[in-house]
């Protein structure tokens, strides 16, 4: 089964396994909480994007004016314990887009042994 296959049928979320999988391949990690929650510690990589944001143009949202980014790439979303993530990945896929929440969010994630890294966001310089 292929990254693709499970990122479209599941609506529960994926596990750490699979989420970290999807990363390996490409997908592209957002975080949909607060800043000051997101700069108290967030996965390594993740993006953050305020989830309003994502109505309008979720590309722009996602990607901002990043000439690297691969617009096609999966999208998954992480949030606290999994509730604001499958609501904003619902609305992405309700767009068109290729996306999943983290099954328990980031706490699943830091119980599972991953990095939790504190501070604010560095994209590309």
């Amino acid at each position: 089964m292929g990254m693709f296959d499970f990122l479209g049928k599941r609506s529960t979320g994926l596990t750490i396994e699979e989420t970290l999988m999807a990363l390996s391949k490409g997908a592209v990690l957002i975080d949909v909480r607060t800043q000051a929650e997101y700069e108290a510690g967030h996965a390594p990589g993740a993006r953050p994007v305020d989830p309003r944001s994502l109505h309008d143009d979720p590309a722009e949202a996602i990607h901002g004016d990043d000439i690297f980014a691969d617009r096609d790439s999966a999208v998954i979303v992480i949030c606290d314990n999994g509730l604001r993530s499958s609501i904003a990945a619902a609305e992405l896929r309700s767009k068109g887009l290729l996306a999943e929440s983290v099954a328990g969010g980031l706490r699943a994630w830091a119980k599972d042994g991953n990095p939790v890294l504190p501070g604010p966001y560095r994209g590309r310089r």
